[in-house]
């Protein structure tokens, strides 16, 4: 984790030296802040061409539903040549049941946010390189005086943080058919609803800097999905089968 620590640090070094080097510090939000927030856009990016191969095959799964349908009526007395026919069926149409690049979109940010924490938590060593005093770096964002310590106010970027995510989970339910028409997503869907109040509880006592991030990639992966969603609804792609 130290090796992905060091690299987080480097391009937060390259982002804090390149505004100082563009223009003079804001008081209410540091070069700090705005490296950490640029970082998320950066973390973002790497993560949309798995997210928008997920949400196509979450697509073209839904348009096949009837098809599944009409095996399970065909084949339901034998759950084996069932799930064979299945596969088969999903092959055939181009569509993989291996919600691999679901899972890297998940897990990647997950493993960024152990790794930012220690960079927070060791600023002067991962991104300045060296034991400087970060007394004499400003690390404030508009309420907060420091990044590096919890954030002062109960309403601020943990419930920020908190209310994002809830938005993110809420739309994917809305538009996900399979999330709702599924009475075996029952609890999962209630523990999506129930994680945002676990991560205001949990980034209360983090320095204010990680719920920042946590924020700031909730609301472009919102928007990103919200854009996403209406794509594909107004432009009707069809399903691809491979020849």
């Amino acid at each position: 984790m130290n090796f992905l620590a060091n690299i987080l640090g480097t391009i937060m070094r390259f982002m804090y030296e390149g505004l100082a080097n563009l223009t003079s510090e804001p008081e209410s939000i540091s070069f700090y802040a705005i490296s950490i927030i640029l970082m998320t856009i950066l973390t973002k990016a790497i993560t949309i061409p798995l997210t928008v191969k997920s949400q196509k095959t979450q697509r073209q799964m839904q348009e096949l539903q009837p098809e599944v349908e009409k095996l399970q009526k065909k084949y339901g007395y034998d759950q084996l040549i069932l799930q064979q026919k299945t596969q088969e069926m999903y092959k055939e149409k181009g569509v993989s049941q291996i919600g691999f690049s679901s899972c890297i979109t998940m897990i990647i940010p997950f493993i960024i946010l152990i790794a930012l924490f220690r960079v927070i938590n060791d600023s002067g060593r991962f991104v300045f390189n060296s034991n400087v005093s970060m007394e004499n770096i400003s690390t404030n964002f508009f309420w907060v005086p420091t990044l590096m310590k919890s954030d002062p106010l109960w309403f601020g970027l943990p419930l920020a943080t908190s209310l994002s995510q809830f938005a993110v989970s809420l739309f994917n339910m809305k538009t996900n058919p399979a999330m709702n028409n599924n009475p075996q997503m029952g609890s999962m869907n209630t523990m999506f609803l129930i994680l945002p109040l676990v991560y205001f509880f949990f980034f209360r006592s983090l320095p204010a800097g990680l719920p920042l991030y946590y924020t700031a990639s909730s609301l472009i992966e919102l928007i990103f999905r919200v854009v996403m969603y209406f794509f594909f609804e107004n432009k009707n792609v069809p399903l691809e089968d491979k020849k």
